[in-house]
């Protein structure tokens, strides 16, 4: 009994500083508080997508509180969440989309078997390069978010190359540049689809050119990642 009562505390207590609950019963016991704090959620709610779940992300939208998503799979979900809801104001950037797909595919890099495949290193990195997208993007989403006139077809371009812009030479240029020569290498081959990773890495998004250069991960985004997701995901 003993054994059951500190796993139960330690799943609790590993939840200090998150917002995501494992449960109701370990949020009562570690705030003391018997309802959801307004930027909260349990793990029930992002997974089935619950009134809780679109409450708590507009919240934290309206707040800029992008540090409430801790993993890579609860910023993929938000992105999911968010290009359903400016589709319903008009507006269709494809920008969060093409994020969602993006977060969807590094989560891969801890998710049984492909985490076999990729070492720590790599791991990491798609881990800082989530957060650091994410963070950075919040501002440009919230006032995308309020805006309930829908964007014309110029304007919507503008956004996403804008976004696309700003993504590739100012947020995660830093991430490459530091990079150390073979772990940009391995992701380099990660994106052109070498030996195992076309498994994971759809031909039609293989990618060409050189991976540390702004300019070439920002035309690829732009001629090839963006078309295909407004492919697969129907997009207008």
């Amino acid at each position: 009994m003993k054994k059951y009562i500190i796993v139960f505390l330690f799943f609790c207590y590993g939840n200090i500083q998150a917002k995501e609950w494992r449960s109701l019963k370990c949020y009562k016991k570690e705030t003391q508080l018997e309802t959801l704090s307004a930027s909260d959620w349990l793990k029930k709610d992002r997974t089935k997508n619950t009134i809780v779940w679109q409450k708590a992300n507009a919240y934290n939208l309206s707040n800029n509180l992008p540090q409430e998503y801790e993993t890579i799979k609860q910023r993929r979900d938000f992105y999911l969440w968010y290009s359903a809801e400016i589709a319903k104001k008009g507006h269709y950037v494809t920008w969060p989309t093409m994020a969602y797909y993006i977060n969807k595919k590094l989560n891969l890099t801890n998710t049984f078997p492909f985490s076999l495949f990729v070492s720590k290193n790599i791991k990491q990195y798609a881990i800082n390069g989530s957060e650091d997208v994410f963070n950075n993007c919040f501002v440009n989403l919230y006032a995308l978010f309020k805006n309930n006139k829908p964007l014309t077809k110029i304007e919507t371009q503008n956004w996403d190359e804008h976004i696309l812009y700003m993504e590739q030479y100012k947020w995660l240029e830093n991430i490459y540049k530091n990079m150390p020569e073979r772990t940009l290498n391995t992701i380099e081959r990660m994106a052109k689809r070498k030996c195992l990773y076309a498994l994971v890495v759809p031909k039609e998004i293989k990618f060409k050119g050189d991976i540390s250069k702004a300019e070439s991960r920002y035309n690829y985004a732009l001629n090839t990642l963006k078309v295909y997701c407004k492919k697969i995901y129907n997009l207008k």
